[in-house]
């Protein structure tokens, strides 16, 4: 019934049209005094070409229902499997959080084993342990990616304070892996979030100190770009690889072939750019080094909200 009165609306207009047309018809044959059998019979041309009209209107008409109908029904069932997928997303979200957390704890314990024991292997233990301990943070800092804009402080930064305090973390691999430094203090201001800016530079001073087994890494710093540059003397980047370097799960030759690449870091570092309007140039070749250019916005500041 309710299909009925819906349909009547959709076409009383058309039937109003044909009725008020045929009322005017009717007074031209009466002031006309013409025949009224052409009158009836084309009345009842009329009449039937309306009702077929509006047989196939409805037909049609039912047709919409329906599929409109299946639309709705398709609409519910996609909001509440949306519904579902983020209720399960966000169970997974929160179990792998605490479980990053939980980890930290034998990690702690085991760097506290490592400095009591030496021997041969003790360096390479911790090597790792620093690396299991890096990923950890690195898996944290890509799940609050999704939340990031209640974690964004945008502020003018000292770059040396950035620097000083991943190089102070990172002295016992420099140390380690026999690795020189070279860095001058800077002394220069940049406008960006303090945080997600270190977690940046880490990410490529970690890879930089991954990929290297000798020689040195070179801290500088471009003023006329506005740019922090990270120079290294590791194994490099083929050519084909610099271009995928960005994205997400990829590893590349130098990654599968030293089996230390997880394909995030890297991603993490382009994802933090965008949120900062940072902008990443590359260059590096096979056996001599590579050197990333991290080039702070200057003056217009339009950070992804």
């Amino acid at each position: 019934m309710e299909k009925i009165k819906k349909f009547v609306k959709t076409e009383v207009k058309i039937c109003v049209a044909v009725f008020i047309v045929l009322l005017i018809f009717f007074f031209v044959f009466l002031f006309a005094n013409l025949d009224f059998s052409l009158f009836y019979l084309s009345l009842e041309i009329v009449t039937f070409c309306l009702l077929i009209y509006l047989f196939i209107c409805w037909v049609t008409f039912k047709k919409k229902e329906n599929l409109q109908e299946q639309v709705n029904q398709l609409l519910i069932e996609n909001r509440q499997l949306k519904n579902t997928i983020d209720i399960e997303r966000k169970d997974l979200e929160e179990y792998f959080l605490l479980w990053v957390h939980q980890i930290k704890t034998p990690i702690t314990v085991s760097d506290l084993i490592l400095q009591k024991e030496k021997n041969p292997y003790t360096c390479q233990l911790k090597e790792q342990m620093f690396y299991i301990r890096e990923y950890t943070n690195m898996a944290i800092n890509y799940m609050k990616l999704k939340d990031r804009q209640a974690d964004m402080d945008i502020a003018e930064v000292e770059i040396d304070k950035l620097l000083k305090s991943l190089l102070r973390k990172y002295s016992g691999l420099f140390i380690d892996k026999n690795i020189s430094l070279d860095y001058q203090p800077i002394d220069t201001k940049i406008i960006t979030d303090a945080r997600w800016a270190t977690i940046l530079i880490e990410q490529i001073l970690a890879n930089a100190l991954k990929y290297t087994n000798s020689g040195k890494i070179t801290l500088s710093f471009d003023r006329d770009k506005n740019a922090l540059k990270v120079k290294d003397t590791g194994i490099g980047i083929k050519s084909e690889d610099i271009n995928k370097i960005f994205d997400r799960g990829y590893s590349g030759f130098n990654g599968r072939i030293n089996e230390k690449s997880s394909g995030i870091g890297l991603y993490l570092v382009k994802k933090i750019a965008i949120l900062l309007n940072i902008k990443i140039e590359v260059c590096s070749t096979v056996n001599v080094g590579s050197e990333f250019i991290i080039c702070f916005p200057k003056q217009s500041y339009n950070f992804v909200r």
